[in-house]
């Protein structure tokens, strides 16, 4: 275990020739994640509604052969009449003339199932995306600790190092080694908890991007972030795909109400056939004899058993649960996107103090140590701030993830989290085709 540990760990610290900044891990994610390819997959199955709705207003032509081969048998030989070999082929076509709606209705319904579609995966990849800022910051914090943890690790050995010099010098007492002594040991616990956390990350960035992380750097801040929270919610209004996928579910609930209505109605079409028969076989004729038809046909279901009915209320009552789940969806929305705002608003204010915290960590410190070394401060004094400065390392790196991630979180819950740069990406993952 300790082994894997070890490889793995190389393998999130290395740092290759080749930078990968945000947009590319976010490209990648895009181009090799199974989960959004399903969906796109899907996507493609439901644009085939359409056609298929298409299809009944078109013209339908079949086609159908038969033949046949009678004999028959009498007790008395003789009298058995000869063997009949009959062929024919039958040409079938009919056109809808009139349907009551339905071919309307059923495209309406059609493509509202594709709008809800295309809203789907790009709801999914806006997911995809955050979860990849998540991932990418997720790295960048994990390095950091690690290395907080490491250079704490060295500060300690040092001074595990000069109490004990200072011990045998008859300085200090064997409470200040032991002092120095447990604070290393508890550091080299976290490092290798650190470690281990760091692993984990790796294989969440894997998971989502396809590959291990590389040479990763901070990203710039996000771009078109909203100047205040009403700003955000009318933008959210415009172009979240959660509430454009209940709109949409709402326009195909509907039309499906129509659909099911037509059920009930009267049918006009134009038929036509053409068949055409014989003999084959020895006993077969040069006749042949054949048959032409063409006429109207009017259908008019008149009594099903209040399936039609039935059906009706049906689709009704879906579409009244639909128009709840559209308000139900912009409360959602309005809480996401005013939950990304103040998260965004505290993680700017976060980093701000979280640095100043590190600067003045920092300082004071470097200002014990040159006390230590004078005398006027003790080596716990010392073990003190030391804490004092990993604590002020890690709040930084926290603060930095979370600035990070509520920056794409804001973007995201308005819908507007795209790939930046992404001349290569395919088109159809930002909008989709409608």
């Amino acid at each position: 275990m300790r082994i894997l540990m070890a490889s793995l760990l190389a393998l999130a610290t290395a740092s290759p020739a080749v930078a990968e900044p945000l947009n590319e891990a976010m490209l990648s994610a895009v181009q090799t994640n199974p989960v959004l390819a399903a969906q796109k997959a899907r996507l493609n199955a439901t644009r085939e509604a359409l056609p298929q709705a298409w299809s009944e207003a078109l013209p339908q032509i079949s086609l159908s052969a038969g033949a046949s081969n009678s004999d028959t048998d009498h007790t008395a030989p003789l009298a058995d009449p000869p063997a009949s070999r009959d062929w024919s082929a039958t040409a079938n076509g009919s056109q809808l003339l009139f349907a009551s709606g339905r071919i309307i209705a059923t495209t309406r319904a059609a493509r509202a199932e594709i709008r809800g579609a295309v809203a789907d995966y790009n709801e999914a990849l806006q997911d995809l995306l955050l979860n990849v800022t998540t991932a990418y910051a997720d790295m960048l914090q994990s390095q950091a600790v690690v290395q907080a943890q490491q250079t704490t690790v060295d500060n300690l050995t040092t001074l595990a190092r000069y109490a004990q010099a200072q011990f045998d010098a008859g300085v200090v007492t064997r409470t200040d080694v032991a002092q120095a002594q447990a604070r290393l040991a508890q550091a080299r616990t976290l490092l290798v908890q650190s470690q281990g956390a760091m692993v984990a990350a790796v294989q969440a960035y894997i998971r989502l991007v396809g590959h291990p992380p590389a040479d990763l750097s901070s990203p710039p801040d996000a771009a078109s972030l909203p100047a205040d929270l009403q700003t955000a919610l009318d933008a959210a209004g415009r172009g979240s795909f959660v509430l454009a996928s209940a709109l949409a579910a709402v326009d195909q609930a509907h039309a499906n109400v129509q659909v099911a209505a037509s059920a009930g109605r009267p049918t006009v079409s134009l038929q036509a056939s053409h068949s055409v028969s014989g003999e084959w076989g020895h006993n077969a004729s040069d006749t042949q004899p054949t048959d032409d038809s063409v006429g109207l046909r009017l259908s008019w279901p008149l009594f099903q058993g209040g399936m039609v009915r039935s059906r009706i209320r049906q689709s009704d009552a879906l579409a009244t649960a639909s128009n709840y789940d559209l308000v139900a969806a912009q409360r959602s929305v309005q809480e996401s996107v005013t939950n990304s705002w103040t998260a965004l608003a505290s993680a700017r204010s976060s980093v701000d103090s979280a640095q100043q915290q590190l600067t003045a960590a920092e300082l004071a410190y470097q200002g014990i140590r040159l006390e230590q070394e004078t005398g006027l401060r003790s080596t716990i004094d010392v073990l003190n701030q030391e804490q004092d400065l990993l604590t002020a390392r890690l709040a930084l790196a926290q603060a930095q993830r979370d600035l990070i991630v509520a920056e794409r979180a804001m973007l995201a819950s308005m819908g507007q989290l795209q790939v930046p740069n992404d001349e290569h990406a395919p088109r159809d993952h930002l909008r989709g085709r409608q």
